[in-house]
């Protein structure tokens, strides 16, 4: 049986760190860890579903697979659901963002900025939901998370994208500098040198990095943990 675990490395991050993030800055509990799990299964459940709308030939071997990450998803989320159900008002707030994820796929344009965006923002309400289920409410502090998680995580995009689809694209190498400049300049310009700091290391990194040459993308994958890494424990050191 194949697993049709997915590939896109990239989106590991963006499912954890927006997760862990919302985690850390409300009660951490046990009720995280259980949800996650069933989040991470459902997650690898978009792996046969995303292998059947490129290849439909694939047909009912996609189903075997599919079956044990929906049912494992299930088993970890429906009993967190009962006892929190605005959750589920979230998730379904946010299923058309994926939809419209599945959709690119089928047109073949899933490397696309706008698909990109549009799964960052749908997977960044994963900060409000980990801070539900650790206040059972969503402060103010929590929006600010998933925007900066938001912010991070596009900065990203633009990053790997002038290195491999983007590459010698002097137009997208220049609006990721705007970009990455604004990251830093913005909060610093509304007196929140912090959150500056926290986005600096992105900055940086797209900075001093040599556009001129080409980099393997398991490379570009090892830098965006560490930065991502880096992100996180900034944002607690400076935001807790």
């Amino acid at each position: 049986m194949k697993l049709f675990i997915p590939r896109e490395h990239g989106a590991w991050a963006m499912l954890i760190i927006p997760y862990v993030l919302g985690a850390l800055f409300s009660s951490t509990n046990w009720i995280h860890l259980f949800f996650f799990i069933g989040i991470l299964s459902f997650y690898f459940a978009t792996g046969p579903v995303l292998a059947y709308v490129r290849q439909p030939k694939l047909g009912k071997a996609v189903v075997p697979a599919l079956w044990i990450y929906i049912l494992t998803g299930c088993l970890f989320t429906i009993p967190v659901l009962t006892q929190l159900p605005f959750i589920a008002v979230i998730l379904l707030g946010i299923s058309p963002f994926f939809i419209m994820n599945l959709w690119f796929a089928k047109q073949k344009k899933e490397r696309m900025f706008l698909n990109d965006v549009i799964a960052i923002f749908g997977l960044s309400f994963l900060v409000l939901i980990a801070f539900y289920i650790g206040h059972r409410e969503i402060p103010t502090q929590a929006y600010l998370i998933m925007f900066l998680n938001f912010c991070f995580f596009i900065g990203s995009v633009f990053h790997i994208k002038t290195f491999i689809r983007e590459h010698g694209n002097k137009q997208f190498q220049k609006l990721s500098n705007i970009y990455h400049s604004g990251l830093v300049i913005i909060p610093l310009l509304l007196g929140l040198p912090w959150i500056a700091l926290a986005l600096a290391v992105s900055s940086l990194k797209t900075w001093l990095m040599p556009r001129n040459k080409k980099v393997k993308p398991v490379t570009l994958g090892l830098i965006e943990m560490g930065n991502s890494v880096a992100f996180v424990c900034l944002l607690v050191a400076f935001l807790t």
